[in-house]
């Protein structure tokens, strides 16, 4: 089984990738969701941040997880 780590425990392309790969569209359809639900512009803190905050812990949570050595 291949490592998706480097040595010295660091992200690497394909950890952020795939971190990337699932936290974006996910922001992105919350966002539309609550753009929708708000009924106001882009810039409101409440249409934005929901987007912004699933993100950022959905990027956390699959680099971390990517990162991570094999099950035992």
């Amino acid at each position: 089984m291949s490592h998706t780590h480097s040595p010295a425990g660091r992200f690497d392309r394909r950890a952020l990738g795939y971190a990337l790969l699932f936290s974006l569209p996910m922001a992105l359809g919350i966002t539309v969701m609550m753009l929708k639900v708000v009924g106001g512009p882009l810039s409101k803190p409440l249409v934005f941040a929901p987007g912004a905050v699933v993100a950022a812990c959905v990027f956390l949570l699959v680099a971390v997880a990517a990162t991570g050595g094999e099950a035992e």
